[in-house]
């Protein structure tokens, strides 16, 4: 799997990896993705989408600034026990202050994504 570094997954997540390849099904829409994640064992996932219409003199001033483009886009919301890692003592100079994030997700959802969308991934702190 080009997703998943060598030696790094176990052979559960391995597992769980090949089912949720197997057992593809469905259109490419919101449940498709998080059917995806949930198979591979992330829950509490959820996704923002930006498909709303573009703001106009005809707009309810609690309508959000979205232009056309975001329509492209959608927030992929990952839960709180997503990995943190801080620097320390022990860090390189050039490493960052702190890295966050899950790689593994984010390239299975980007490599089955609509080439025409744009993912964002947002991590709470």
């Amino acid at each position: 799997d080009s997703c998943a570094p060598a030696g790094v997954r176990t052979l559960q997540q391995r597992r769980q990896r090949l089912d949720a390849k197997l057992n593809l099904a469905g259109g490419i829409n919101e449940a498709f993705y998080l059917a995806q994640l949930e198979a591979l064992g992330y829950t509490g996932v959820t996704i923002t989408r930006y498909n709303k219409s573009q703001f106009t003199c005809l707009s309810v001033c609690t309508d959000s600034l979205y232009s056309d483009e975001w329509r492209y886009y959608w927030q992929v919301n990952m839960p709180a026990s997503t990995q943190i890692t801080p620097m320390t003592a022990i860090s390189n100079c050039t490493d960052s202050l702190r890295t966050w994030g899950d790689t593994i997700a984010e390239c299975i959802l980007n490599n089955q994504a609509l080439s025409h969308t744009y993912v964002i991934f947002s991590y709470p702190e």
